[in-house]
């Protein structure tokens, strides 16, 4: 008898569960972003080393030069090599 109950009990949850994914899948607002979301995160939970590492790469994304490269103008020291000469420009 109770394997009955829990039989029914457990396709009653499950035919829930597959409404309600039909239904966020068939809706135009964004109502399954947070469980995308939230199940995305479980990285954070069970290996925190590893998510801490992916988010230091992703910011080499985003990372810029310190300094600005020199442009043709800037350089001091210019060198034909065409001709052999080379010339420094005075401050």
């Amino acid at each position: 008898m109770t394997i009955a109950v829990f039989t029914i009990a457990g396709l009653l949850v499950l035919v829930l569960v597959i409404a309600a994914g039909h239904r966020i899948l068939r809706s135009d607002n964004g109502v399954g972003g947070g469980v995308a979301d939230g199940l995305g995160n479980f990285i954070d939970v069970f290996d925190p080393a590893r998510a801490r590492a992916d988010r230091d790469l992703k910011s080499h994304n985003n990372q810029g030069p310190v300094i600005p490269s020199p442009d043709d103008d800037d350089l001091p020291v210019k060198v034909d090599l065409v001709k052999g000469t080379a010339r420094i420009r005075r401050r």
